[in-house]
């Protein structure tokens, strides 16, 4: 009878000791399954394959082409460029069809230019160029950028870095000749202090369809979406950047309505200065309680978990919209930023345009993460995500 007891006893206390010593389930045993009445919409903090598995998401990849910069080897500028005094903006604009639309034959020529009346600009990126037809003319003036750009079922765009010198005075030294008590000649060295030219600086946005100018101000915290009369559209992000900020940048994608009638959103997660660091995914809709909210995850470039998404949206007003209209309808979001263990991190605000079975509907927008920061100078700043 002993002999009988000694195995199962010997298999109950292996088990015993496996259990005592498990920290709790791995990521890889628990089922992520999205639900908008869920705590975080059923998201987890776990990892994903690289870009959600998307082929569609990850060649957007390829659609945005890094430009190296001539303007860049001009020594006045690299030295505006390293100077630590100088103000630095990061500009970025969309223009044609925001989604890729199929019935769009007509072209449209948004051939134009980007100026900024003091300082540098310096592209960074073109994005959806189509080789032989849109490129960037031989620059030659560091205040101006120009594209020609033309567009039907898609759209094109520029990333710039905008850089602003700093307002000191600058000092003009001349040398007077003179003679002295005894009557020797001398050389008087006389400097004059020419005040700092406080003319506001501006960046004007100019193509035949749309064009627009901007204050350094409004550059601190832009996000804009300009519907035109012809279906097209211009987006335009901008956000004040520092030498040593809190991670920030933009987010842009697809939002819409799948098969099944559930909101979805997917799309990119860009730096400051507009490169791919990540990708986004989630959730929206009308929860039991009536509130409208949305819930998402965020992964780097490689599939690793970085955060949680948790907010709300809402369409824009449009009193004579009927239950088709508004499942098609523009609004804004706006959503909070968790770690793993449910912190706030961060916020992150934009608008979309919805649309039914996830074609045609697009949002745009920017993130910024909560730390320690450096007070802005020289301009006034609103990240304009502060109430989130």
């Amino acid at each position: 009878m002993i002999r009988k007891l000694v195995l199962p006893l010997l298999m109950l206390t292996l088990m015993l000791w496996v259990v005592g010593c498990s920290t709790g389930p791995s990521q890889n045993d628990v089922t992520e399954t999205p639900n908008i009445e869920e705590e975080f919409g059923g998201y987890l903090p776990t990892s994903e394959s690289p870009g959600f598995g998307d082929t569609e998401l990850l060649a957007e990849d390829e659609a945005e082409t890094e430009v190296q910069d001539d303007m860049l080897s001009e020594p006045a500028v690299a030295a505006l460029v390293e100077d630590p005094e100088s103000g630095m903006f990061h500009f970025r604009a969309v223009w044609g069809q925001l989604r890729y639309d199929s019935t769009v034959t007509k072209v449209t020529d948004w051939t134009g230019t980007l100026t900024i009346s003091r300082g540098a600009i310096i592209i960074r990126k073109t994005i959806k160029f189509e080789l032989g037809q849109d490129y960037i003319p031989t620059r030659t003036d560091r205040q101006l950028l120009e594209w020609v750009s033309y567009t039907t079922v898609h759209h094109d765009g520029v990333a710039v870095d905008l850089f602003v010198p700093p307002a000191l005075p600058t000092y003009d030294t001349t040398i007077v000749e003179d003679v002295d008590t005894a009557g020797n000649p001398i050389e008087i060295v006389v400097v004059d202090t020419i005040p700092p030219d406080m003319t506001p600086v501006t960046v004007a946005f100019e193509t035949g369809p749309y064009s627009r100018t901007f204050s350094l101000a409004e550059l601190a915290a832009l996000d804009t979406i300009v519907y035109l009369e012809d279906s097209s559209a211009v987006a335009i992000h901008g956000n004040q950047m520092f030498r040593l900020a809190c991670p920030r940048g933009f987010v842009a994608g697809a939002w819409g309505v799948d098969s099944t009638g559930q909101g979805v959103f997917r799309g990119r997660w860009m730096s400051q200065h507009g490169y791919i660091q990540g990708y986004l995914n989630g959730q929206y809709g009308v929860n039991d309680d009536g509130e409208r909210v949305l819930y998402g995850k965020w992964i780097n470039r490689s599939g690793r978990f970085e955060g949680l998404l948790a907010g709300t949206y809402d369409p824009y007003p449009n009193t004579r919209a009927n239950g088709n209209a508004l499942r098609r309808a523009g609004g804004w979001f706006k959503a909070r930023i968790f770690d793993a263990n449910e912190n706030v991190i961060g916020a992150m605000k934009g608008h979309y345009k919805s649309a039914p079975y996830f074609r045609g509907g697009f949002f745009q927008g920017r993130w910024k993460l909560f730390c320690d920061e450096p007070a802005p100078t020289g301009f006034e700043y609103d990240d304009g995500m502060d109430s989130i």
